[in-house]
């Protein structure tokens, strides 16, 4: 997100949105797998939800509880990369959803902030639908074009009622 203003002669001058830093480097390029990795998602300024850390069954995941439209809107922000992550085509997750009631799949969105955005829209979205099952599922967020990524986040407006865990989040060329 940023905004924008004229100066006082009429010249559109960008103010950048907030900044997710990483004081955490990364043991794979753009791999994001342990609880140090993921706690950048969860613990910036950017990032909107009712976020813990489990450990239960795998070495870190993030856990998201998400109660419906009246909880709010959902967003995990990934951290800046710096330079830019280059050619990128998609985001796969490793994650567990467990509806609570009758909420079952899940609409989740993945927005790309890339710096050769094939349109107009400067921050490319696709959304995947996140099936529920208690064993871990892979799912990918693909890109139809490759895309010189600064960040990434993952949103939903519309949540489902339950848990989801995110235990590895990857971007890929």
């Amino acid at each position: 997100m940023a905004g924008c203003e004229l100066d006082s002669a009429g010249v559109p001058r960008v103010i950048p949105g907030p900044s997710v830093p990483s004081p955490v480097p990364l043991h794979a390029p753009y791999v994001w797998d342990t609880r140090e990795e993921l706690v950048v998602w969860t613990e910036n300024i950017v990032s909107r939800g009712s976020f813990s850390i489990d450990s239960d069954d795998s070495n870190g995941a993030i856990a998201i509880q998400l109660a419906g439209t009246s909880g709010g809107m959902l967003i995990l922000r990934g951290p800046n990369l710096d330079p830019p992550a280059q050619s990128i085509r998609a985001v796969r997750i490793r994650y567990q959803w467990f509806p609570t009631g009758s909420s079952n799949p899940l609409l989740l969105w993945v927005s790309f902030d890339a710096t050769n955005s094939p349109t107009t829209d400067l921050q490319p979205r696709v959304s995947a639908t996140l099936k529920t099952g208690s064993g871990w599922q892979e799912i990918e967020f693909r890109s139809f074009t490759a895309l010189d990524v600064r960040y990434v986040y993952f949103w939903t407006y519309s949540p489902g009622v339950g848990q989801l865990k995110i235990d590895a989040i990857t971007l890929a060329s």
